[in-house]
This record gives structure tokens, C-alpha cells and sequence, in this order.
């Protein structure tokens, strides 16, 4: 599948997805294994940012690779040393692994090009030389092909990597490994809907249409954390602090495990003597990274929400609302004291949000009641939040869900799955079949008008081809006039 070098925004602005190279053969040399964390009792939540360094951007160069090793390898530096302000040099790390790529020697001065590289080729090159430090060698878009200079590695071999290994593409492989500490550098296939997050950086997995395309872009970041209760990894772009949540976004498992999407090109670096876990990254109260369902719905702009209650046709969005709760904790064949509270805890946030003051065990009951009486009145509700239901109170509502019933059932976990469907994917897949229609369209309306300028053109030609034909008619009739009066004068002369 070929690769895009850039994907472009609805508002004309291009990202540049062309900075990493797939390895043309599989790694064979170690692979990462748990050794200092019980991977049956890991915490549901690990975040590493507190410990990382400031988030970057690689601008309009396909250093995304080097960024990537760089982030890595001043958290490494950082635990090490204890040195807040080191700030790697990344394009002494992307000369350097071009330079390898190539069967180079970099002090020579090889000349490279802004086209990417590999992850194993920048790690080799943390191994060997090491990295200078940003002040040394800065960051500049003009420079990136420019050799560092001799004071450069001088100051780079320093502080070298010691040992390396690859992480299986499973999740509890990379919860394990983010749980002792070590971040892990990654690629992955991006496609538009990238940018398309519900919540600041919240990324949307790839749809059917999306991932059936012809192309893609290949981008490597860094992995620092994860999140049970979201089912999320926790990231760290190259794209500046602007970009999704303060430079980092959140990637569902089930997209970031996907071999379709990801290559099992993902590491990570350390030191032979590596310093204790710091649990201080660990949580056992898993929190949420997405934001609270009261609070997103609090959000709404009164058009928002009359347009939501509008939608809801003649059952209201809170009766609508508990009856997916109920019918969540009841997937399993019961409702229990526990799920029943957690909905009424909801249904009071919720309601305290739109300003609406109902009794929230009445609603409970009147929506089992309406469960029993309307057997299609959850497929309705399901279809209809879909349509009416900011993307934002959807991915909150699907969060309490799971909250509540804490899934635990293959019921469950197919109720969860069914609105994760509805919601997310189907609805990404809709907005890729209008956006083809919408090109269809627009391919419509051209090919119409070029056919009204090949007809304008004949018509053009026909009118010029009659006129022509009317010149030609009249030099005739003129020419036998002449003829006519020569023929006269003659006759006329003889008679003469």
C-alpha cells in the first residue's frame, strides 16, 4: 500500500505524514519482556507525561521519526541525571540515522535528504554517537540536510544507549513495558480522520472506507501511557502543543494493536542499570481521560441542545437516556443495587447540567417500563442519539456506560460494542459517504459543464460553419451575377 507524503485539512493545512520508512526485514534481535512488573496485576492506568520533556513540532520536515527517538531519549537522559532542561538535538538524530541508513559514515559529511527514515537506523544512532543537545545543534526547517558540526558528536557520545529491544504488538506487552517506565516508539498508519477527534485529542479509529483506500501516511510517535477505562494509549506528537490535547492524543487499543494499521515497528530504550519504577506514574483510581457526560452536556450551546431535544421526537432525551443505562446493566440477565445507584447518580448529574429537576428513580422505572412496552424503542434511541447527539455526549455516555456496569459478560461487552458502532464508526463512514457523494457531485457538476462548453463550442462552430457556407453562397450568386453582366455586354457588343 503506497504512502501519502502529506494529508491535507478541510481548511487547506498540510501535515507532513511521510517521515517513516518501513524496514524492508523483521528485527531478530531482542524482544521486550516483563521482568520487573506482575503483568496479572497491573495498574488501569499509567501516565508517563509528568516525566517527560516539552513537547515538539517538526514543522514542514519528515523528521517525525527523530522526534519521536529524541522524546525517548530525553526521558531517558531525565531519569538518569535528573536533568529537567536537556533538550535533545533532533536533527543531529535525523542526519545521523539518514547518514547509517545510507551505509554512511556521518562525520564525513554525507549528504541526505528530507525524506524520512528509519526507527532502528535512529536508534542505532543514540547506540553509537549518542546526541548532542538542541543548543548545539538546533532545530531549523533550512538546516535539516546540513552536517552537524565536530562539537556536535563531541559533545553527543556523552551519553549513549546501552540496549534496546522490540515490543510485541499486544497490549498487555505494551501496558507492562509503559508500567516500568519505559515509553515505547512507534509507528502507525494515519488517515484523515486523525484530526477528526470528538474531544481534544481523542482520535477516531479508521473507518471501512478509510482503511479500503489506496494510500496512507506513515508517522511515528511515542507512547507514554495508557488507559483502561478509556481502552486508550496515551501519545506523544511531533506536532507542537497546539495540536489535540497540549501535543498528546489518545489512541483506542483496538486501533494502535491493529496489524492492519500498525507494523510491529515499536521500541524501546534504556540503560543497562535503569533506576526504580516510579509508581508515582501508576493509578489505581482510573480516571477518565474524557470528559464527565454532565460536563460536556453543560457545554452545549442553546442551539446544540434545542437541536438535540428537537431530535429526540416524542420520547425526551433523559427518558431516552436511562433507558440505555438500564438496558447496559441489564445485559448481563440482572440489575444490580451497584449499577442501579451508578445510573441514578448519572441521571441527577445530567439533569442538574440541562437544569431539569425530575425524580431519577421514576425515570428508571418509567424506562423499563417503556423497554417492555416498545421493544424497538432502544434501536430508535440508539439511531436517533447517533443523528441528534454532539460526538462529544456520545463518547461521554458510552464512558458511563461503562462505568456502571463495569463490564465484565460477553453481554456487556456486545451491548458497549453496539453503540461504540453506531456511534463512532458507522457515523465516520456516513461522513466518508457524503464527503465521496459531495466529490461525486461536484465531478457531476463539472463533467455538466463541460459538456455545456463542448455544446457552446459546436454550436459555435455550426454558426460558423452556416456563415461560411452563407459567404460562400453569396460570392457565388455574385460571381454569377458578374458572369450574367459579362455575358450581356458581350451579346450587346456583337449586336453592335
Amino acid at each position: 500500500m503506497p504512502h501519502a507524503s502529506f494529508y491535507e485539512l478541510p481548511d487547506g493545512t498540510r501535515r507532513r505524514v511521510s517521515g517513516y520508512k518501513k524496514p524492508a526485514s523483521r528485527w531478530t534481535g531482542k524482544t521486550f519482556g516483563a521482568s520487573r512488573v506482575d503483568t496479572r496485576a497491573l495498574p488501569p492506568r499509567v501516565d508517563l507525561r509528568q516525566q517527560m520533556t516539552a513537547v515538539e513540532n517538526q514543522e514542514q520536515t519528515s523528521s517525525c521519526v527523530a522526534n519521536a527517538v529524541a522524546g525517548a531519549y530525553e526521558y531517558l537522559v531525565k531519569r538518569h541525571r535528573g536533568d529537567d532542561a536537556y533538550d535533545v538535538s533532533r536533527l543531529f538524530i535525523y542526519y545521523v540515522a539518514r547518514a547509517l541508513a545510507n551505509d554512511e559514515d556521518p562525520t564525513e559529511e554525507p549528504e541526505v535528504d528530507d525524506e524520512g527514515t528509519y526507527i532502528g537506523t535512529a536508534i542505532d544512532a543514540l547506540k553509537q554517537y549518542g546526541a548532542c543537545s538542541e543548543v548545539t545543534w538546533p532545530f531549523a526547517e533550512d538546516a535539516v540536510n546540513d552536517a552537524p558540526s565536530t562539537e556536535a558528536f563531541d559533545e553527543a557520545s556523552e551519553f549513549l544507549v546501552e540496549d534496546v529491544a522490540q515490543v510485541p504488538t499486544r497490549v498487555e506487552a505494551w501496558k507492562a513495558a509503559l508500567a516500568e517506565g519505559l515509553p515505547i516508539v512507534f509507528a502507525i498508519n494515519l488517515y484523515e480522520s486523525f484530526d477528526a477527534q470528538r474531544q481534544p485529542g481523542m482520535v477516531p479509529a479508521p473507518s471501512k472506507n478509510e482503511a479500503s483506500r489506496a494510500s496512507h501516511g506513515g508517522h511515528a510517535m511515542l507512547c507514554v501511557g495508557y488507559s483502561d477505562r478509556d481502552q486508550s494509549f496515551i501519545v506523544r506528537n511531533s506536532w507542537g502543543t497546539d495540536w489535540g490535547d497540549k501535543g498528546y492524543c489518545y489512541i483506542p487499543y483496538s486501533y494502535l494493536m491493529n496489524e492492519k494499521y500498525n507494523d510491529g515497528d515499536s521500541w524501546i530504550i534504556r540503560r543497562v542499570e535503569e533506576p526504580s519504577i516510579d509508581e508515582s506514574t501508576w493509578a489505581s483510581d482510573d480516571e477518565s481521560l474524557i470528559e464527565e457526560l454532565d460536563s460536556e452536556l453543560a457545554s452545549l450551546t442553546d442551539e446544540e441542545f434545542a437541536e438535540l431535544r428537537d431530535g429526540m421526537g416524542h420520547v425526551s432525551f433523559e427518558l431516552r437516556l436511562a433507558m440505555i443505562l438500564v438496558c447496559a446493566a441489564a445485559a448481563d440477565g440482572e440489575v444490580e443495587d451497584s449499577e442501579l445507584e451508578g445510573i441514578v447518580e448519572t441521571l441527577t448529574k445530567v439533569q442538574e447540567a440541562l437544569g431539569i429537576r425530575l425524580d431519577p428513580e421514576k425515570l428508571i422505572r418509567r424506562a423499563m417500563n417503556r423497554i417492555v412496552e416498545d421493544e424497538g424503542l432502544l434501536e430508535d434511541t440508539i439511531e436517533r442519539f447517533a443523528r441528534h447527539v454532539p460526538t462529544g455526549v456520545l463518547a461521554s455516555i458510552v464512558n458511563s456506560v461503562q462505568e456502571i456496569i463495569d463490564v465484565d459478560t460477553d453481554d456487556e461487552e456486545d451491548l458497549v460494542a453496539q453503540l461504540v458502532q453506531a456511534w463512532q464508526i458507522e457515523l465516520a463512514e456516513e461522513e466518508d459517504e457524503e464527503d465521496e457523494e459531495d466529490e461525486e457531485d461536484e465531478e457531476d457538476e463539472e463533467d455538466e459543464e463541460d459538456e455545456e462548453d463542448e455544446e457552446d463550442e459546436e454550436d459555435e462552430e455550426d454558426e460558423e460553419d452556416e456563415e461560411d457556407e452563407e459567404d460562400e453562397e453569396d460570392e457565388e450568386d455574385e460571381e454569377d451575377e458578374e458572369d450574367e453582366e459579362d455575358e450581356e455586354d458581350e451579346e450587346d457588343e456583337e449586336d453592335e
